[in-house]
């Protein structure tokens, strides 16, 4: 496919919402978004008449992410201030130029409950934060943020 290039991963940005719908709220200076749709594991098979095994796709291992930030107070207030017990919706918005439609980029969502703690404290390091989601759902995909209007709206 001529002018495909791969993306960088610069200007990903990721929200979190109390409802699919609902208004975001950014989470500012993320070092990182670590696997988040990782493969199921694989269930190894074999049969007396053959010699080989085999494996097909098994169940997804339940899985925290652990998502590096940047320690500023004010975020850290908003964070830290999230209800530990409520599965908030967890929004990661790929960069606007990776979408095919203008405003639309792929966007993938779950549902993860979350809690912050502060990283190891390093000689001339930035100042860092954990921000950690248990998933509770899996993960799925649109073209631009779910909006009440609808996808994307």
């Amino acid at each position: 496919m001529a002018g495909d290039t791969p993306y960088s991963t610069m200007l990903s940005k990721l929200y979190y919402s109390e409802s699919k719908t609902g208004e975001k709220t950014q989470v500012a200076y993320v070092q990182e978004i670590p696997e988040f749709d990782p493969a199921p594991e694989g269930i190894e098979w074999s049969a007396l008449d053959t010699d080989f095994t085999g494996q097909v796709p098994g169940r997804r291992s339940a899985d925290t992410i652990a998502i590096p930030v940047l320690f500023t107070e004010e975020q850290h207030d908003t964070l830290k201030a999230l209800d530990k017990a409520t599965d908030y919706w967890w929004f990661i918005e790929l960069p606007s130029e990776t979408a095919s439609q203008t405003g639309k980029p792929v966007v993938f969502y779950f549902q993860a409950k979350v809690r912050l703690g502060m990283a190891a404290l390093s000689v001339d390091e930035m100042l860092q934060e954990t921000l950690t989601l248990y998933k509770s759902t899996a993960v799925e995909e649109s073209k631009g943020l779910p909006t009440a209007s609808g996808v994307g709206g």
